[in-house]
């Protein structure tokens, strides 16, 4: 947005507030603070990722909707005077600032889950969806079940309701009051369109803008002296990661990427919480490695193959790298991103939650040449998307434009 002429200022929690910093970027800091959010919950970050696994309603009951009001009021304040608002889809306070203001609200989606088309419907769903749908029987089942699943999902948000009849907003249902999207000026994706394929029900204002690369942390952007050491002392390793969210207190999970590498003979390097970066590190077997952080930009080329949990950050890189991947989802769009990359040829897929060193060992004695062969032939498209400029240049073209169909200012 800064090389398109804006100015473009970051409103989130105060944890990232040093990060933004770095790139340079304005900050605003919005409630909760993830700090203060563990403290009223009595969790830390583990608890909550693996109370999130286990219950779909706690992100809405317990992370979001009881601090709407204050991610409200704290929004509102810092978007006074901007030309328009771009949130993604669970941020529903941003919609609320957007409609309140009347701002212009470009909806980011991350994940081709939350586009809920009935064409190409969310996999890895305990819903009866029909995965690929060829006949019209077929895709209005869908789309009957798509919307009946919005509407018992949004039960779920008379906190939002509430907020929006006290601040005088129209009424909204299903998921129009979930995600915005018929009230979005744009839809955006930040994945590839490989993943999900443009379909007649994205509508014309939905832009598949393609993957995100950026993956420096703190100005880190190459690889520690040590690694890259490892790396060049030997046979392409198997690169493990849960990414920075599932990792935390995930020891076991680890051991067991550890028993893998061992069992089929073969070197490894684990990316996990720099908490256990110690204790895993004196477990370690011959010929692994164990880091806190790698930009998965440089550490993905080196890998035979990638073992990560299907995060939608950590998937762009794998098929940029255009490595085979078992993916271990353990929730949320993980699962549905784990079936697209199993449908595209170039993964295999075992339960995060139930994983075992034999389930591993056998899914990664299943990626073949198939896997390989495919995955470099997708990395080749894969590699020249700019999702953030190409979102960029759509935000733009739609700020422009309404600033056109703005009424002139009377003498």
């Amino acid at each position: 947005m800064a090389r398109e002429g804006f100015t473009p200022v970051i409103a989130t929690s105060a944890v990232y507030a040093a990060y933004i910093a770095g790139e340079g970027l304005a900050f605003v800091p919005i409630r909760p603070d993830a700090e203060d959010l563990m403290g009223r919950l009595g969790m830390d970050l583990s608890d909550i990722a693996r109370k999130m696994a286990e219950d779909d309603k706690f992100l809405f009951d317990s992370l979001i909707f009881p601090h709407l009001r204050e991610s409200y009021q704290d929004l509102l304040a810092a978007a006074d005077g901007v030309e328009a608002i771009v949130s993604h889809s669970l941020a529903f306070a941003a919609r609320l600032v957007a409609e309140a203001t009347g701002a212009p609200l470009i909806t980011v989606l991350l994940s081709p889950m939350m586009l809920y088309s009935a064409y190409d419907p969310p996999l890895g769903s305990r819903a009866p969806l029909r995965r690929a749908p060829a006949w019209p029987i077929e895709i209005a089942f869908n789309r009957l079940l798509l919307w009946s699943l919005a509407q018992a999902v949004a039960f779920w948000a008379e906190p939002l309701r509430r907020l929006r009849r006290e601040l005088g907003l129209r009424p909204r249902y299903g998921l129009d009051l979930l995600l915005g999207s018929k009230s979005s000026s744009a839809v955006i994706g930040l994945f590839s369109p490989v993943l999900a394929p443009a379909q007649p029900d994205h509508g014309s204002r939905t832009l598949i803008a393609g993957h995100t690369f950026h993956d420096r942390y703190l100005g880190a952007g190459e690889l520690a002296a040590d690694l890259a050491d490892f790396l060049d002392a030997g046979e392409a390793p198997i690169v493990f990661t849960l990414g920075s969210f599932v990792t935390l207190a995930r020891k076991d999970y680890y051991r067991e990427c550890m028993r893998v590498a061992s069992r089929l003979g073969r070197r490894a390097v684990l990316l996990v919480h720099e908490d256990e970066v110690a204790d895993l590190g004196a477990d370690l077997p011959a010929g692994a490695f164990v880091a806190a952080y790698a930009p998965h930009s440089r550490i993905f080329p080196c890998a035979a193959a990638v073992v990560h949990h299907g995060g939608i950050g950590t998937v762009g890189q794998a098929m940029r790298a255009g490595r085979p991947q078992v993916v271990t989802p353990f929730l949320g769009d993980q699962f549905d991103n784990a079936e697209r990359l199993a449908r595209l040829g170039v993964a295999e897929i075992v339960d995060g939650k139930t994983a075992t060193a034999d389930g591993l060992c056998r899914a990664l004695s299943r990626l073949g040449d198939g896997h390989a062969t495919r995955a470099k032939e997708l990395a080749d498209g894969v590699r020249k998307e700019d999702g953030a400029a190409a979102a960029a240049a759509r935000i733009a073209g739609l700020v422009r434009s309404e600033r056109l169909t703005q009424p002139l200012a009377s003498c």
